[in-house]
């Protein structure tokens, strides 16, 4: 065994992470991780570069230095691949740095990716969109290879390759960038078709939907609720009651859109019916991240776009006793039509103090989209409140 392995140690504990934290992140085991720091194992390339993406640090700032050299031609006499060795003494291989993995070893190293991916999705709701931009593109490199080779692991490592497009999808959402946003959640459609899981599926239809709403094309929002909902009556059996319910919820907010009360009433009802009473136990739990909180959301929506003000504020005002409280991702968005529907009944002190708030909490999670969203907000309570001190003051929000 060789010397522990200090300073990756303290730099864990600087920022107060567990090893299942790290590890989740890095898309490793947990007693991989540990082995790291014990200093029985060196991680591979991939594993090193994603684990120096999520400390923000150089190898050498890890304490991945020394003896490298013995273990790169160990490395050559392995796999067959030429290495190189970097300036920190750390073996580059080629073929875009990627290491072959047996095919024996292929199940243990999708879960594993497995694992991590969960916890990328745990970051992604509380927030952490700089972070899965660093790691996800390591993903989906290591993904390549079993996502289109088949074999008895291809239908899995396509399910992960699906979710990670969606994340992709969802980040680029966050940055405002719908092109790219809408191309990802694409490719989350090919993958999870590819890899036969329906439930991801629908979720890549959901999310395709949410990308055209935020784009306005209400049109193209419904088709993909549409196909979505197909697929569940097509394969009803497997598919999950939190994402039957997340279509229904979304669809009801698209009729109250087109001002069909009745119509949106009615979807807002099944939403309601067909949500499981422990989402958490869902088998799309890991990736679909929703809980009564979605309800409650949609729920408000769907009254505010047919002009009922007092019912969707009471419909908002729900989410104060759920226990535990949503994640700041959803927390955003709370705060930001709370903002809006306190402006809607004339409210301009309600509407100061929730403003502040989801803009606080937008700039926390990195969300340019919903960041805008406050700011074209703004802009509204100025045209009717502009002479207030109250209402002025909140300019210095939006100046840095």
């Amino acid at each position: 065994m060789e010397k522990q392995n200090r300073m990756l140690k303290s730099a864990r504990m600087q920022r107060a992470w567990t090893p299942e934290f790290v590890s989740g992140l890095v898309g490793v085991s947990r007693s991989t991780y540990i082995r790291w720091e014990s200093g029985a194992q060196r991680p591979r390339h991939a594993s090193l570069d994603a684990l120096c993406k999520v400390f923000a640090m150089s190898p050498a700032e890890l304490g991945f230095v020394a003896n490298r050299i013995k273990q790169a031609h160990t490395l050559d006499k392995l796999t067959g691949l030429s290495s190189t060795l970097n300036v920190d003494g750390i073996e580059e291989v080629d073929e875009d740095d990627t290491v072959e993995i047996a095919e024996e070893d292929l199940p243990a190293s999708l879960e594993e990716w497995s694992l991590g991916l969960t916890s990328c999705w745990e970051r992604y709701m509380g927030g952490g969109q700089r972070e899965l931009e660093r790691l996800l593109p390591s993903y989906l490199t290591r993904l390549l290879k079993p996502t289109l080779t088949p074999g008895p692991a291809q239908k899995k490592a396509a399910g992960l390759t699906a979710q990670a497009y969606q994340l992709i999808a969802l980040l680029d959402l966050q940055r405002g960038d719908f092109a790219s946003a809408e191309a990802n959640g694409t490719q989350s459609l090919v993958y999870s078709q590819l890899g036969r899981d329906w439930n991801l599926y629908v979720a890549a239809q959901i999310r395709l939907a949410t990308i055209f709403a935020a784009r306005k094309r209400v049109g193209s929002a419904l088709n993909a609720y549409n196909n979505a909902l197909h697929r569940i009556n097509t394969n009803n059996d497997s598919i999950s009651p939190m994402l039957h319910s997340w279509i229904f919820a979304g669809l009801a907010e698209i009729q109250a859109t087109m001002g069909r009360e009745t119509e949106a009433l009615q979807f807002l009802k099944l939403a309601l019916a067909v949500f499981p009473e422990k989402p958490e136990e869902d088998a799309c739990a890991t990736y679909a991240r929703c809980d009564r909180s979605m309800l409650y959301l949609y729920q408000g929506l769907v009254f505010l776009r047919l002009g009922q003000p007092k019912m969707a504020w009471e419909a908002f005002a729900q989410v104060d006793e759920l226990k535990p409280v949503p994640c700041e991702r959803m927390r955003a968005e709370f705060l930001k039509y709370r903002a809006y529907t306190s402006l809607v009944l004339g409210n301009m002190i309600q509407s100061c103090i929730y403003l502040e708030a989801a803009a606080r909490t937008a700039r926390a999670i990195n969300s340019e989209l919903v960041f805008g969203e406050i700011y074209a907000l703004y802009q509204h309570m100025l045209a009717i409140w502009g002479q207030e001190s109250r209402v002025k003051a909140l300019a210095i929000l939006f100046q840095s």
